[in-house]
């Protein structure tokens, strides 16, 4: 389980020297609703520079307005400009909370984030939902959803749900960071999984399929060896050719006490002979 954090314009400017030593990872808001420059989180370069230069595994959320396809394809968009150039450790998330989307049926949401989660994957980026408890329970609840990360928020001792990522706190305390903050844990490995799958900006590992296979050298002792085994192999063979020779020197009786069918495999030069018997009980 690794300890993280989510953060947004909200902390303002935080002091990631500081942070770096007490979390595991970071999921940064890169902003709000449709493309537009005026709804980038204005914290949001900073923070995943930072991130980058000081090693800290990072993902990001896109806080939703959307009420519609049209909208969501907009805020794909405005993820996409942003996350640009960036290696995200940890999945891209949709966040889904807003007052607008409360009234819509559940099939319209869910309509509208497999829009937003399907577009991103087909860019190469792992994706992920974000919602209260709530709202898992009783709004995306659809197993259209199951193939996505999940990110769920429960104020609480226990999450009791399956996700792979908790936001358990929103009252958090990290030096550095100057007021509260949300706090998260997570059970999946993702930095594992996006890396070997080369999603999120990464070139995908090479695997042993990829490398083409460079016969091993023989050790330089090893000709007496191999002379030892090509020895033994000759007189195997001359083993097995003189048991040929006896057995075709012998006569093999074959008697089916059961009529039937029988298939007998005879080689060159091989004589066979048939005999009827006596039925008997």
């Amino acid at each position: 389980m690794k300890r993280g954090i989510d953060v947004s314009s909200h902390q303002g400017e935080i002091d990631w020297e500081q942070v770096k030593g007490q979390i595991d990872y970071a999921i940064i808001r890169c902003g709000y609703g449709a493309d537009r420059e005026s709804q980038d989180d204005i914290y949001f370069k900073r923070n995943a520079d930072e991130c980058t230069r000081l090693g800290i595994p990072f993902g990001v959320y896109l806080y939703s307005y959307a009420d519609n396809i049209e909208w969501s394809s907009s805020e794909v968009e405005h993820v996409l400009r942003l996350v640009q150039g960036y290696q995200l450790e940890y999945p891209i998330y949709y966040d889904i909370e807003d007052k607008v989307q409360a009234n819509l049926s559940n099939e319209a949401l869910t309509d509208i984030v497999v829009n937003f989660c399907d577009q991103l994957e087909k860019k190469g980026y792992y994706v992920g939902v974000y919602a209260n408890l709530n709202w898992w329970n009783t709004k995306l609840n659809s197993e259209k959803l199951n193939q996505y990360a999940k990110w769920v928020a429960r104020y609480n001792t226990v999450l009791g749900y399956d996700a792979g990522m908790w936001q358990y706190s929103s009252t958090g305390s990290i030096a550095g960071i100057q007021g509260n903050v949300d706090l998260d844990y997570c059970y999946v490995n993702y930095p594992e999984a996006i890396i070997k799958a080369g999603l999120n900006g990464f070139s995908k590992e090479e695997t042993p399929s990829d490398t083409p296979s460079v016969p091993t050298p023989l050790p330089e002792d090893s000709s007496s060896d191999l002379k030892g085994l090509q020895e033994e192999i000759e007189t195997l063979k001359q083993e097995n050719d003189l048991l040929k020779q006896q057995c075709q020197e012998k006569e093999l009786i074959f008697t089916c006490e059961k009529e039937g069918t029988y298939y007998i495999e005879l080689e060159l030069n091989d004589k066979i002979y048939f005999e009827s018997g006596n039925e008997t009980e």
